[in-house]
């Protein structure tokens, strides 16, 4: 082989495996609490209980809001669209890269299963969940909802999107 195919070959199989390099490593250390932090949360949501589930959230999730206005913004979304939670399901939480201790971030995925006015079928959803440690606190930062089945793959092996019925 010539010197220079070694090269490319060398560069291409570099290049292949930085394109397919995970941004998260393994399951936390020996620790349950950012998935606790967003049972609780998904809870108190589940249940309307909107000043509680204000404790794990981070600013970023309420825009600033206080307690008082980010609970009754959350309790006209749900009311006004019949949003009913009647599924959770987090998995154990992931360490990203730049964390691999989950000392201040963790990654936790969750299957929630819910329904609202405008999809009375109800829905499965694969939710990533990005969570910070603030002031000895897990909050949750942001959430990603899942729509291609390679995502899905990715966080929830075996798992497969649902297929939307067409009512008319």
């Amino acid at each position: 082989m010539k010197l220079k195919t070694k090269i490319a070959c060398s560069i291409s199989f570099i290049m292949s495996l930085l394109i397919n390099m995970q941004v998260y490593a393994d399951e936390c250390p020996s620790s349950d609490l950012p998935q606790n932090a967003l049972t609780n949360y998904l809870e108190a949501m589940q249940e309307r209980r909107f000043l509680d589930a204000f404790k794990f959230v981070s600013d970023s999730m309420t825009d600033g809001r206080s307690n008082k206005d980010w609970a009754e913004l959350q309790e006209m979304f749900y009311t006004g669209g019949g949003v009913i939670i009647f599924g959770i399901d987090v998995r154990q939480a992931i360490a990203p890269i730049s964390d691999i201790e989950c000392a201040s971030t963790a990654i936790v995925p969750n299957i929630l299963k819910s329904r609202d006015n405008f999809n009375n079928q109800g829905i499965t959803e694969f939710e990533i969940y990005t969570i910070v440690r603030r002031d000895d606190r897990w909050l949750i930062d942001s959430q990603e909802t899942l729509f291609d089945q390679s995502d899905v793959d990715k966080w929830f092996p075996g798992e497969t999107l649902p297929e939307f019925l067409d009512k008319k």
